[in-house]
């Protein structure tokens, strides 16, 4: 066997794992009720805010948490309900362009 067919196989497997942990941890966070109760680290959002962003990701609960996660990452220090009202505001402005 090449070397190059041995570090795709790796890579692969590796991707995959990682596919895998990506999964379960926001499986857990859905199970915790996270999206359903729109509670996280201390906040509360408007049962109106999530339904516009699942909407706007065609029902994907995990892209719409990955979304706001992503947003959070950038901007620590707002609320919660600032950070899905801002990535309804990414994905409207996005569409626009």
């Amino acid at each position: 066997m090449s070397p190059l067919a041995v570090l795709l196989a790796i890579t692969i497997l590796v991707g995959v794992y990682f596919w895998f942990a990506q999964g379960r941890r926001l499986s857990s966070r859905r199970s915790r009720g996270i999206f359903n109760q729109g509670q996280s680290s201390g906040g509360q959002v408007d049962r109106r805010t999530r339904k516009e962003l699942l909407r706007l990701v065609n029902g994907h609960q995990a892209v719409a948490l990955r979304l706001v996660e992503k947003v959070k990452e950038r901007n620590p220090k707002r609320s919660e309900q600032w950070c899905w009202e801002k990535a309804i505001y990414d994905i409207q402005r996005d569409r626009r362009s």
